[in-house]
């Protein structure tokens, strides 16, 4: 899914059922840093849905979200997409800070 000027590039979709899954790359760890990984911790607080996750390295930090297929509507789809947007928007400063640690 592209929507680049919300904040959403290369956003992937996977659909394991009973499930969507939804994950979008934010940025590399160069060096790993308790506050780093401390402030995600602190902001997947005020992440409507979805959050933030790191892979199984901890190099990379992923935005994740899940649905339930079965009784899916489009306004929870949509309210997926827009609280990334909203992440993106809102976030996108310390993003770049530690991205670039």
């Amino acid at each position: 899914v592209e929507k680049e000027d919300s904040g959403i590039k290369n956003l992937i979709l996977g659909v394991s059922p009973p499930i969507l899954i939804m994950e979008q790359f934010i940025f590399s760890v160069h060096n790993q840093s308790e506050k780093i990984f401390k402030s995600l911790l602190q902001k997947n607080r005020d992440i409507i849905h979805g959050a933030f996750v790191l892979d199984e390295t901890a190099n990379r930090v992923i935005f994740r979200d899940t649905l339930q297929i079965e009784n899916m509507d489009l306004n929870e789809f949509e309210a997926s997409l827009n609280s990334l947007s909203l992440l993106m928007s809102e976030y996108s400063d310390k993003i770049i800070e530690f991205s670039k640690y």
